[in-house]
């Protein structure tokens, strides 16, 4: 059994590979740092399907590892702060040369065979592992704070899509990493026996990630939207993600009360047809839906916010760009399932 979900995660790893590489787009330094981080999912698994039928290829598995951390650090650094701190560069390659001066002298690493530790490793290796795991884990838990304390994902809806997908893979992976520490305490220490398959709990997060990629918000495939990243800008179907951008939510579009299609359109000088096939494509939502979902976004809040709590519904309702109570009520209604003051009282 074990093999065979190897096997099948090397086929979802390449058929994962080519779906990133559809349609000839350009490759930005993001879909660099995904693909890298598939082909090592690939690559090890098709490995790990080898050594269970025979082939045991030594080490491959920790130098993966350490591979795939990095890959993984610096991805949710590029998603979430759309750059890499120079600290957490620092940290890896100490980390990254520590691993391979260890490996040159031939330290052995922790080996858990059918739940029994099988060597013994020194304090300095428990030391190096202990710490690279706990630096990995601080890492999703800062991004995880950083994604809901930032103001900027609580009013944007583009944003929003990503805060939901990174820490939705957050919590998973926590929970996954609690697994692990469960896992090695008792099968080192012997405290209890809860579970003892690493094999399964590997597959999990393997699985998780490909998950992870295949159900990403579609505009990060639009290499437009990946000049964040990489500071290029690609225009295709007359439109440049960033341009929208900086018009719809820098600028902050969406809160004037005679917002339209076609005006939007023109300030982006293309057609009403191509602003449209657009928002269909790469954002998934037609005009209507956006624009009052930003709104209702941003009327939230405002009815959280202190400093508005003298100001009336129909106020503040007005500052989020709503010409009338009627369509605010509506709209509020149908993306929050209250209405304004069932929302207020819940904040209390």
């Amino acid at each position: 059994m074990y093999s065979n979900l190897h096997f099948a995660i090397t086929f979802l790893g390449i058929f994962s590979i080519f779906e990133i590489l559809k349609g000839g787009q350009k490759l930005s330094v993001l879909k660099y740092h995904i693909l890298a981080r598939l082909l090592i999912i690939t690559a090890v698994s098709f490995l790990d399907y080898l050594a269970l039928n025979g082939y045991e290829i030594p080490y491959y598995k920790e130098i993966f590892k350490l591979l795939a951390a990095i890959l993984f650090v610096n991805m949710l650094f590029l998603i979430v702060r759309k750059k890499i701190p120079k600290i957490v560069i620092g940290v890896e390659v100490f980390f990254t040369l520590y691993f391979v001066i260890q490996f040159m002298y031939g330290f052995q690493i922790p080996n858990v065979k059918d739940g029994i530790l099988q060597n013994k490793p020194s304090t300095y290796e428990i030391i190096f592992f202990g710490t690279y795991t706990l630096f990995v884990i601080s890492t999703l838990i800062y991004n995880g704070l950083y994604l809901i304390q930032n103001k900027n994902f609580n009013t944007n809806i583009y944003e929003l899509k990503i805060k939901r997908w990174v820490l939705s893979y957050i919590v998973c992976l926590l929970v996954l990493a609690i697994t692990y520490f469960l896992l090695f305490l008792s099968t080192s220490k012997k405290i209890f026996i809860f579970y003892d398959d690493t094999v399964i709990t590997s597959f999990a997060q393997r699985f998780l990630f490909i998950l992870f990629i295949l159900f990403r918000p579609k505009f990060l495939d639009d290499d437009r939207y990946s000049t964040t990243f990489n500071e290029l800008l690609i225009k295709t179907k007359g439109i440049a993600f960033k341009d929208f951008e900086f018009i719809f939510y820098s600028n902050h579009y969406y809160l004037l009360p005679d917002a339209n299609l076609d005006d939007l359109a023109l300030k982006l000088n293309v057609s009403k047809n191509e602003l449209s096939i657009f928002l269909k494509d790469e954002i998934e939502e037609n005009f209507t839906e956006l624009l009052n979902k930003n709104r209702i976004e941003y009327l939230k809040e405002l009815l959280n916010a202190k400093k508005y709590e003298s100001f009336t519904i129909e106020a503040l309702s007005e500052m989020a760009g709503f010409n009338n109570r009627r369509s605010m009520y509506n709209a509020f209604n149908k993306y929050v399932g209250q209405t304004p003051t069932e929302f207020i009282q819940s904040l209390k």
